[in-house]
């Protein structure tokens, strides 16, 4: 398992950032027909967008061709939650769990805010109470456009894991660049690279580890992907693999998948199931897996 999230990681690494694709579209004229192309100008002054379609080559299309496009909210949300319990012959179990995204995005700026629980517990007849699962996770993010496929980025994240004997915390602070590699209305790619300072602390054995309660500088790459090939079902994938200076590099690895299914084309509410895999060489354990099924509603 080590060797795969760190394999994850560094496959990662050969995303060449000078990579980028053109921005896909789909624009809708008056009478209600719909051309998909490759997008070479929007001209925002006469209102002409120019596209690169297949079959027809080049179109030069006027906005009084074009029906109006529909307002994106600045704010998009969606929480989900999952609960299973059971109990036989006096062993009961439960588990419970949660996840919230939030973001704003505008033509200038983009803030995500996003976070998770998961807890699990047991009890066997005439015996004490165990802990299974005890775990979260927070993140902020910041983006600043500074050219058409390049931003500016802060990112601060933060994992709990309380099962863990020793960095049952950790807090990661990242700044750098991020290249949104792949941009339409089904496809979202951005790998993000640049320093960034970790630090780990809390447990039992934490007085007696070497790492921890102590900061280390690094670095960070991460590769998101978000992609929608119906529209009532989106897959997303999130890699983000660490390396830390300490005596020794010392690396780190998170990958995040989802899968959504939203039972109309038009719903709010839908059904997920989250599989989340953590490698950090410097808690004990070193590796942690959760998956979740949740049901959920955007906002």
């Amino acid at each position: 398992m080590h060797r795969f999230l760190t394999t994850a990681g560094l496959l990662s690494l050969g995303m060449l950032p000078s990579l980028s694709w053109a921005e896909t579209v789909t624009l809708t004229l008056r009478n209600g027909d719909s051309l998909h192309g490759e997008l070479i100008e929007r001209n925002s002054e006469d209102g002409t967008t120019v596209l690169n379609h297949p079959q027809l080559g080049r179109l030069e299309l006027t906005a009084e061709q074009l029906r109006p496009a529909e307002t994106k909210p600045l704010w998009t949300s969606s929480v989900s939650a999952g609960l299973i319990g059971n109990e036989k012959d006096g062993d009961s179990s439960m588990s419970i769990s949660f996840t919230g995204k939030t973001r704003y995005k505008d033509e200038q700026q983009k803030l995500s805010l996003s976070g998770s629980f998961n807890a699990s517990k047991s009890k066997d007849s005439g015996e004490a109470l165990s802990i299974d699962t005890e775990k979260g996770s927070a993140e902020l993010r910041y983006d600043k456009p500074i050219g058409s496929n390049l931003d500016l980025f802060a990112l601060s994240s933060y994992q709990y894991n309380g099962t863990n004997d020793s960095g049952v915390n950790t807090v990661l602070g990242n700044i750098g660049v991020a290249f949104p590699l792949m941009k339409s209305e089904t496809t979202d790619f951005t790998v993000s690279i640049g320093p960034s300072v970790q630090w780990s602390g809390g447990g039992i054995t934490c007085p007696s580890d070497t790492f921890c309660g102590n900061t280390y500088g690094g670095a960070t790459l991460t590769a998101d992907l978000s992609w929608k090939p119906l529209p009532t079902l989106k897959f997303g994938l999130q890699n983000q693999f660490t390396t830390v200076w300490a005596n020794e590099i010392q690396p780190g690895n998170t990958l995040t998948a989802e899968v959504r299914y939203y039972p109309a084309v038009n719903s709010k509410l839908f059904t997920t199931l989250r599989v989340q895999s953590i490698y950090q060489s410097m808690s004990t354990p070193q590796v942690n897996n959760t998956i979740t099924a949740q049901v959920g509603a955007d906002f």
